[in-house]
């Protein structure tokens, strides 16, 4: 049947409009890496925990790999902030936040598991199973509780956990602990920083100082939540044990990420990136991820979705309990 002239104008339109848009995105910006053209599939199904964490291992350096590529592109000229898509124009042009840069590509080889309440104060633990086994105390520090406990109480009520707190907002910890807890937490109104001031009020300790009082050289679980002080914190005590042939003395950091102002400097891209491989350089793989959307619902900052929350785990570690039942 021959095609008549109203049917041959649609095939004319639509093909032109169909050039138009693949010309369109030929001419676009391409962030699409070669890792990604030339990539490789990868089926984890059951495997040994050693050959898991090495499928995991692979995963994860591709992304590093195009997070390089990706940072090339869009910081190699200029500094385009951390959240740049932010209208039809600039999404085309850059697709992606800052957290896209740093996904939890590292799959934990063992069960992921929410402990504590939903919602704020709740975290995400790689091998709960595993510290539940530990027949020595898993050495668990929680800096930044306010007042909530739902993650700390959860880890005492299920591990033999020994819990040191830090926060600088509560007198005393005892109000927010079940009376069964009570004899396993040791809590200080510190605040926690890149060095140690005791003079101040609150005082304010570094994590190794804190670690030496404590009589403690590793911890098995460190859950970090202090309103952006956590870059000059972990960066101090990143710097300190970065001795040869010493470990990174942390089996797990269960952290909130705050990309906002604080003590008078604001983190950028290239920074915060900088800081992240400076722990991955350690060892320390993310195996979860949650965006904390809080400062965007409550209008609060500038209404960026500048929080997230990340599980790393330290897969150069020899002495954490997620590899040995100790």
């Amino acid at each position: 049947m021959r095609a008549n002239p109203a049917q041959i104008s649609i095939f004319v339109v639509a093909a032109i409009f169909l050039l138009v848009i693949f010309g369109r995105i030929a001419n676009e910006k391409n962030y699409v890496p070669g890792s990604l053209v030339n990539g490789f599939s990868t089926a984890l199904g059951r495997q040994t925990t050693q050959s898991f964490m090495q499928t995991s291992e692979r995963l994860w350096a591709k992304t590093v790999k195009e997070r390089g590529e990706l940072r090339n592109v869009i910081y190699g000229q200029s500094d385009v902030g951390l959240f740049p898509a932010q209208t039809e124009q600039t999404l085309a042009a850059y697709p992606f936040t800052i957290w896209d840069m740093v996904p939890a590509s590292y799959n934990c080889p063992f069960e992921v598991e929410r402990v504590g309440r939903m919602g704020e104060g709740g975290k995400w633990v790689c091998g709960m199973s595993r510290y539940e086994k530990a027949k020595s105390p898993v050495v668990l520090y929680s800096m930044g509780i306010q007042n909530d406990t739902s993650f700390e109480q959860q880890m005492m009520a299920r591990t033999n956990a020994e819990l040191w707190a830090y926060d600088l907002t509560i007198v005393d910890i005892a109000p927010f602990i079940h009376p069964a807890f009570r004899p396993r937490v040791h809590y200080q109104q510190f605040g926690i920083s890149g060095t140690t001031n005791p003079h101040n009020v609150p005082p304010y300790f570094s994590i190794l100082d804190l670690m030496a009082q404590n009589g403690h050289d590793y911890i098995d679980i460190l859950k970090i939540d202090v309103e952006y002080a956590e870059f000059q914190a972990l960066s101090s005590f990143e710097l300190a044990t970065r001795q040869p042939g010493m470990e990174f003395p942390i089996g797990q950091i269960i952290i909130e990420i705050h990309l906002f102002h604080g003590d008078g400097t604001t983190v950028n891209g290239p920074l915060f990136l900088d800081w992240w491989a400076s722990f991955e350089a350690r060892g320390m793989r993310p195996t979860w991820a949650e965006p904390n959307l809080l400062t965007v619902t409550m209008k609060s900052e500038d209404e960026m979705p500048r929080l997230a929350k990340y599980s790393w785990i330290n897969v150069l570690d020899t002495r954490g309990k997620l590899w040995k039942n100790s």
